[in-house]
């Protein structure tokens, strides 16, 4: 199975040791031109079908596809080489905003939890062979230095929801309880998944709300660029205390 190399930290990655490399141009570059690839690819399909015709179909396969939507989303949270970008930015579309939040926050509940059975049954040899061996030892360094209790999974839920697939792995050979974990995961992941899913819904059915994002996605590049030493400092400095 081929290894997922971790991205770095503005696009999510599991405490990087070199800050100055986690906040890189190209990263930065590489992310936020995924972030809207998938918002312009997501346009052009919805305006090409239609978003009546694409509710009609959904609404005729009745229970069946939130079934299978929430099936597919925690299946991407599972296998490392799947991403769930793609179909949780559509869920708006497919099902309206607050049903499909709660469908995308379900399938990451039930895929993360997956992660964290299959950790503390199996061990380490299966979930390398589902994440690789690179993805492996960040996912060690990341619960032996920062997964102490509740309050540092819910900074991880809230702060590298991106890669929270790899925290729940994680999480599974930490002494946080499974009970605590999905509790975190839903309160913690309720607002980012509900930003992503209005994102999608309205990025991908308006051309001028597309615009506004690339012309966010360009100051935040510039930002970011600019200020990457300070925020990695900041973000050094956070997660000593959270050791603490």
């Amino acid at each position: 199975m081929n290894e997922r190399v971790q991205p770095d930290a503005v696009s999510g990655s599991l405490a990087p040791d070199n800050p100055q490399e986690e906040f890189s141009s190209r990263s930065l570059l590489i992310g936020g031109a995924l972030f809207l690839a998938l918002l312009t690819g997501l346009y052009f399909v919805v305006q090409s079908i239609g978003i009546d015709e694409l509710q009609t179909t959904i609404a005729t396969a009745g229970i069946w596809a939130p079934l299978i939507f929430v099936g597919i989303k925690a299946l991407t949270f599972t296998f490392a080489p799947l991403s769930a970008g793609p179909i949780q930015f559509a869920s708006g579309i497919l099902f309206g905003v607050i049903p499909g939040t709660l469908y995308s926050l379900l399938g990451e509940l039930l895929g993360g939890t997956a992660n964290v059975i299959i950790a503390r049954v199996f061990g380490r040899p299966i979930v390398r062979r589902f994440i690789g061996s690179a993805a492996m030892s960040r996912v060690d360094g990341f619960y032996e230095r920062h997964l102490n209790d509740w309050k540092s999974l819910l900074a991880a839920r809230v702060l590298l929801f991106s890669v929270y697939d790899f925290i729940s792995y994680a999480v599974g050979f930490s002494q946080i309880r499974l009970s605590v974990y999905i509790v975190v995961s839903f309160a913690g992941g309720l607002f980012p998944t509900l930003l992503f899913v209005l994102v999608g819904s309205e990025a991908s059915q308006n051309q001028n709300v597309l615009l506004v994002f690339y012309l966010i996605a360009a100051i935040a590049f510039v930002v970011l660029v600019l200020l990457r030493k300070p925020i990695a400092r900041m973000i050094k400095q956070y997660a000593r205390q959270v050791q603490k």
